[in-house]
This record gives structure tokens, C-alpha cells and sequence, in this order.
């Protein structure tokens, strides 16, 4: 302070030189921060209207919206397509990195095997994450008359049904457990989606399949006609449900420790305890600048804190939890992480099973006049 009086009474240009500073000084900090008064935000979603992600992005969006600076008005864009795949092209290579768009995705969008095909133009490693939504993991359960059949060898085997060709993660148990428990069970694939898996299971035309917790209604937790074998928790399976009607339930990760030998079978549950946990996550696209990412984190951290908008998304999903930036990047690298092999080794292991990716349909070539 001595110095600055000595500098404002010693010459009136230094004085003046000083002002300047101070003065220019002052607005540059203040324009480090973004505002998006007056604005509008993009929120793309890679699924039709309806879905569990277009549900939750018009959730985040919302209370986004009010944490933001500025308060932009958010605009839910849906973009389905190729399983997500279309939206992911599309935001990685298309949209500009100035805060004015977002993405909201599922664990599917960053599941390595979907991404590392040719069709992929985008890399989620990338993508500059402003955090996720953990809306719990699965069950694998079976009709109470099925169950003295699963472990006797000399039955008929349980059927098992799944959604499409290639199991979502929580049906997966029932490989590994066809592989490495034992299980006598056989594959049913084919039904067009939850509802009709679900009608399917509780008029008894499959007698074992697998639902996300979110899915669960009160008369599947009826002990007198059903068995829930396991869960798989979340954060890596490690973590049990907090669902009251699912206390005491073992964790499936527990059951399988010991039971795998091959470091490359390992490498490949590993890739399926990372997937036991339902993610919806937001980001913004790459080469976005630090101070808009920074923006961002703040609004996250005011989301993670909005008791109206946890309270929506457990209205939905009972165990909805919002976690950091930090902690999508760290779920997002591990996963990309993964090895080819073990990748390799879980399509092997369902096509032994007698699961098989559906075939692509060939384009049939134009006759030549």
C-alpha cells in the first residue's frame, strides 16, 4: 500500500499508467466466467422420446438449466439411431466446443465393445465429462418351481431369457454362471423388450432372466413365487443395493471369486463388473475450453445438491445417486482400458452358450441394365 501512494504521488503518468491496470485488470477476470444469459443449451439424447436416458437428460436438463450462469433455457434434442452410436458421431465430430451443447448417454455409449467398431467415429475418453447419474444395478431371478433344476445337471435346463442377441449386463450373470457355477440353463432370445420380458416371466413362459432395480414392481419381490439369486451391485459390484427388499441379497462378483483361473477370462469379468452399474452421464464434446468446463462443474455440483431433482430421479430410480466429473472419467478410462481379448473371450463364451450376435443384414447389389 506505501509503495502504491508513493507510485500516485511521484509522477501523474505513473499514476495514470496505474489506473489503467487496476481498471483493465478488473473486467478480464470478470469475463474469465461464461454466462449464457439469454441463451439456449442443446441437450442431445441418442434414444427416442420416452426411454430411461431421454427421461433422465430432461431431468439433469432442468435443474441445469437452473444452475447454470445466466440460467439458459435447455433444449432436448433426440437423436436416435444405431443403438446411440448416431448421436455419439454427431457430437464428436460435428458440434462446436463452445458451451452451447451437451450430451446425455448411457452405460451402452461407453462400453468399449460398442464403440470399438468401424462404424465408432467417436472416442468417450475425449469427451470432456461434466458428471453422471448412478442409477443402481440389476438383479438375476428365478420362479421358486425352477430352482432345485438349476444345479442338477440331469434336468431339464431353466430357461433364461434375454432382450435381443447379446445380453444386457445384468443377464450376463447367468453366462458366467452357466460357465463357472454350474448353472444348468439354456438361452432364450428374441423379446423386443423389458414389458414383454417382464409379461414373459410372470405368466412363467421363462423361468430366469435379469431386471435393473429400477425395473423392479413390488409383485417380483413376491418370495412365494420368485428366488432373487443375486445382485450385482454397483462401483465395480462391490457395493450392495440400499433397496430395503433387497437386504441380505449376496453380490454375484462375491460368489465368482476364486471360481476364474485365466488371467484373460479375469480381464474379461472385470469388464462386466465395470458395466454392473447403470450410468446416464453428461459431457460436453471435445477441445472445450477449461474455463466453460469449469462452468460447468459448478452447475454439476449445484445439480448434485437439488433436493427436487434427486427426489425425481428416485422417483424413478430408488437408488439415483449424482457423482463427480472425476468419477465418470475414472469408470470411463477403466473401461477403455479393456483388452480386445476379453472382449473377444465374452463373445466367445456366449456363442458357446449358443447366444450370437445377429447377422448383419447384406445390402443386396442393384442388377446391372
Amino acid at each position: 500500500m506505501i509503495l502504491f501512494r508513493a507510485i500516485l504521488s511521484s509522477s501523474p503518468v505513473a499514476a495514470l499508467s496505474v489506473a489503467l491496470l487496476v481498471g483493465v485488470g478488473a473486467p478480464a477476470a470478470a469475463q474469465d466466467t461464461p454466462s449464457f444469459a439469454g441463451k439456449s443449451v442443446t441437450v442431445i439424447v441418442g434414444s427416442t422420446p420416452g426411454g430411461s436416458t431421454d427421461v433422465s437428460a430432461r431431468q439433469i436438463a432442468a435443474s441445469l438449466g437452473r444452475s447454470l450462469p445466466g440460467n439458459p433455457t435447455m433444449v432436448v434434442q433426440n437423436k436416435p439411431g444405431a443403438r446411440g452410436m448416431t448421436a455419439m458421431n454427431y457430437f464428436a465430430a460435428q458440434v462446436a466446443p463452445d458451451g452451447r451443447t451437451i450430451i446425455v448417454g448411457s452405460g451402452s455409449q461407453i462400453d468399449p465393445a460398442n464403440y470399438r467398431v468401424g462404424q465408432a467415429k467417436y472416442d468417450p475418453t475425449r469427451f470432456r465429462m461434466v458428471g453422471g447419474l448412478s442409477i443402481g444395478g440389476s438383479i438375476i431371478m428365478i420362479h421358486n418351481t425352477a430352482v432345485p433344476r438349476l444345479t442338477d445337471k440331469t434336468a431339464k435346463p431353466v430357461v433364461m431369457a434375454t432382450i435381443g442377441g447379446i445380453p444386457r449386463s445384468g443377464m450376463q450373470m447367468a453366462a458366467w454362471g452357466i460357465d463357472y457355477l454350474g448353472w444348468n440353463a439354456r438361452w432364450v432370445a428374441g423379446y423386443r423388450g423389458n414389458p414383454d420380458l417382464m409379461l414373459a416371466f410372470e405368466r412363467g413362459e421363462v423361468e430366469m432372466t435379469s431386471f435393473a432395480n429400477a425395473q423392479m414392481k413390488p409383485e417380483l419381490y413376491d418370495k412365494g413365487k420368485y428366488t432373487i439369486l443375486y445382485q450385482s451391485g454397483t462401483q465395480g459390484a462391490a457395493i450392495p443395493s440400499p433397496i430395503k427388499e433387497q437386504a441380505g441379497l449376496p453380490l454375484f462378483a462375491e460368489a465368482m471369486k476364486g471360481k476364474i483361473k485365466d488371467p484373460v477370462a479375469q480381464n474379461a469379468f472385470d469388464y462386466w463388473r465395470h458395466l454392473s452399474t447403470i450410468y446416464n452421464w453428461v459431457a460436453l464434446p471435445p477441445k472445450t475450453p477449461d474455463s466453460i468446463v469449469a462452468v460447468y462443474h459448478a452447475g454439476w455440483d449445484k445439480v448434485k445438491a437439488d433436493g427436487d431433482f434427486l427426489a425425481q430421479t428416485r422417483r424413478v430410480s430408488p437408488e439415483a445417486t449424482a457423482v463427480s466429473a472425476d468419477e465418470m472419467v475414472k469408470t470411463i478410462q477403466e473401461l477403455a482400458n479393456v483388452p480386445n481379448a476379453a472382449l473377444d473371450f465374452q463373445k466367445v463364451m456366449l456363442s458357446r452358450q449358443g447366444l450370437k450376435p445377429p447377422k448383419k443384414k447384406k445390402k443386396k447389389k442393384k442388377a446391372q441394365n
